[in-house]
């Protein structure tokens, strides 16, 4: 009888006493939550079971890499990434950056887009930093999780809660079910810094609007008997009536309590210096989280009443990972477009020549992006367990119909220039945009009307027909915007018209090529000692143009660049009539000049920086031009057509002889 009782306490004796579970909590905070991986750091070396994580805004992100089967290390590794620095700052890997859809660079400073049937107000911009690359590893990061787990949060390597905020309704939303990227990046959507998102038709905000430490979301949905804390958020003071941003805080994010509901409970506080976009700092910060956990660590180990060793868990994760699908996509469905524009975008990711993994749908992901008809796109995956692999949904932002741009030069030279832009946008299963450009100066004045078709076919092509009037005054005194100045020494007038096309080559690289009717005029004098009683010499130059050249670009910026490398080849044929009338300051008889020109020429640009990083840039700018073209009438008139070297801004609205030849190097 004593046997069998002995016998039924060991064999059911386990069930009857429950092991003691532990629940993290992670608080919203911007980049001070890097502090949240030091303390999961921490809390693993040391046997300290995870069983449940829940976490708002970047405690959210982070604690969901840790659901989805990330360990600290993991993503301690991805914070301190390039990538991921590209990815808060709102850019995009250089290899993805598509030079095919960049415009040539103009003057523009400041870009206005609306609609035809809005006003103004609509076109101001939501976010100051790009989502596309954060949306698109999100996807592709949790997309085997959320396969894994049927979008039940509870079925992930840990169960995991996270906190929105719907600013329709003005409440939080407690997230355990859905897709894993979506509902992450919900919480993590800060006001003004990434663009909100749609979830079930409402509009999500970052979760630390209403409540940045969930402990209470921790407790209610797990019941565990020990939370831990992981704290780096505060309550902002009072607004001041001279601080507008404390007084647009106060208005959207409400205090939050910042202490564990259930009685057993310990927050850890890392002492880190309060940051929200700085993610450079990962070092510093991961480490005040380890030492901040480190400190309470003997009253953590005493609360917790059980151990797991760390090899345990990390075989658990490994078990776990095991199970994800790799990630491939081979269906592909639109929202937010037409059936013809779908076709254009279908065409544009490639998914008709066959499924994609993750780095080919990324390429197209970010084509696609660059188009001037798109605004913006998100990303969802859902697994197709009868295929083993995933369709994707993405949702499309058309940009808006017109653009309106506004800029110029200003100096204390008289070159001041003033330049409006008007854009139009619209497609179906090509891509187009008309654009006019004014430029307004005494030094430089042009007018420009452009038609930009791009094609999605098997390699992308954009046809381009455009007329231009350019016109360069160089004078010898000082002016404003609308000053006379007399006499101009030497005026260039130029009007052509033709068709530019380009194909893609990758996604640096650009073929275009030109043909084009052209007629210049060229008043100048054939000396300086001209004064305002002299007449011009004139030059009148009727010619057909067609070029060809091959361009790679990686440059960050469209003026003073500082990092990247461009290396343009480029070849021309031209052949026309010159009529030369001389004016007052001719060397020579009277007499009018005709003649027929034909050359050939070819020109090698390299740009390219070093130290990509860092206080100090280095750079390297080479030129060389071979040219056949013959003489002119004249020697001035020769050095005006011929090619030039304009190695700064600065030289680009001087007429230096000494940087114009028909060969340089």
């Amino acid at each position: 009888m004593f046997r069998a009782f002995l016998f039924l306490l060991l064999g059911c004796g386990p069930l009857l006493l429950r092991a003691q579970s532990v629940g993290l909590v992670l608080s919203g905070g911007g980049a001070s939550g890097l502090a949240h991986i030091g303390v999961m750091k921490a809390l693993e070396e040391n046997g300290v079971p995870i069983d449940y994580v829940a976490g708002s805004s970047i405690g959210a992100l982070i604690g969901g890499l840790y659901a989805a089967g990330w360990s600290p290390q993991e993503i301690d590794s991805l914070f301190r990434s390039e990538a991921f620095q590209t990815m808060a700052e709102g850019g995009i890997e250089d290899r993805f950056v598509y030079a095919f859809q960049q415009d040539r660079p103009d003057a523009s400073l400041i870009n206005l887009r609306f609609d035809l049937d809005t006003t103004l107000q609509t076109s101001l911009p939501t976010n100051l930093r790009s989502p596309l690359l954060l949306d698109f590893e999100q996807m592709r990061g949790f997309a085997g999780a959320t396969a894994l787990s049927g979008g039940d949060l509870d079925s992930l390597f840990v169960p995991f809660r996270c906190v929105a905020s719907d600013i329709t309704a003005q409440v939080p939303v407690t997230f355990d079910q859905g897709d894993l990227a979506q509902v992450v990046r919900a919480s993590m959507s800060y006001p003004f810094y990434f663009k909100p998102i749609r979830v079930n038709g409402h509009l999500m905000m970052d979760g630390g609007l209403y409540n940045n430490f969930p402990s209470d979301v921790m407790y209610d949905a797990f019941l565990p008997d020990l939370i831990i804390g992981s704290n780096v958020g505060y309550n902002a003071p009072p607004p001041s009536e001279d601080d507008l941003l404390s007084q647009l805080r106060a208005m959207m994010q409400e205090r939050t309590d910042y202490s564990v509901k259930c009685e057993n409970g310990i927050v850890i506080e890392p002492q880190t210096l309060p940051t929200l976009f700085d993610f450079t700092q990962v070092d510093r910060i991961v480490q005040d989280g380890y030492d901040a956990a480190m400190a309470r660590m003997p009253e953590i180990l005493a609360a917790t009443g059980r151990h797991v060793h760390q090899e345990d868990v990390h075989a658990r994760r490994d078990r776990w990972r095991t199970g994800m699908p790799d990630f491939r996509v081979s269906e592909v469905t639109f929202h937010g477009l037409t059936r013809k524009q779908d076709v254009f975008a279908d065409k544009v990711l490639g998914i008709r020549r066959g499924p994609l993994d993750g780095e080919s749908l990324k390429s197209g992901y970010f084509r696609l992006a660059a188009d001037n008809n798109i605004s913006n796109l998100y990303p969802m995956a859902t697994y197709r367990p009868d295929r083993g692999d995933y369709d994707l949904a993405l949702a499309v932002k058309r940009q808006k119909d017109l653009e309106v741009r506004f800029g110029g030069m200003f100096s204390s030279r008289p070159v001041n220039t003033g330049m409006v832009g008007l854009q139009y946008n619209f497609f179906g299963r090509a891509s187009h945009q008309v654009e006019a450009t004014s430029y307004f100066g005494k030094f430089y004045a042009a007018g420009q009307v452009k038609l930009r078709s791009d094609l999605a076919t098997r390699v992308p092509l954009f046809l381009e027909p455009t007329f231009v009037l350019h016109r360069w005054d160089h004078f010898r005194s000082f002016a404003t915007f609308f000053d006379e100045v007399r006499p101009s020494y030497i005026v260039i007038r130029e009007l052509w018209g033709g068709l530019n096309a380009g194909m893609a080559m990758g996604n640096k690289g650009v073929a275009r090529m030109d043909l084009k009717y052209a007629q210049t005029k060229d008043q100048y004098y054939q000396n300086s000692t001209f004064t305002a009683v002299d007449t011009a010499d004139v030059t009148e130059f009727y010619h057909v143009t067609g070029g060809l050249s091959v361009e790679r670009s990686s440059l960050n910026r469209k003026q003073h660049p500082n990092a990247g490398e461009l290396l343009r080849a480029e070849v021309r044929w031209v052949v026309g009539d010159e009529r030369t009338i001389p004016g007052s300051t001719r060397n020579g008889p009277y007499a009018v000049y005709d003649a027929r020109h034909e050359w050939f020429q070819a020109k090698v640009t390299l740009d390219k920086y070093f130290l990509p990083r860092g206080v100090f840039r280095f750079g390297l700018l080479a030129e060389g031009v071979f040219s056949t073209m013959p003489f002119f009438q004249n020697y001035t008139a020769t050095v005006i057509r011929a090619p030039f070297f304009q190695p700064t801004p600065e030289s680009r609205t001087l007429f230096i002889n000494d940087f114009r030849a028909p060969q340089y190097l």
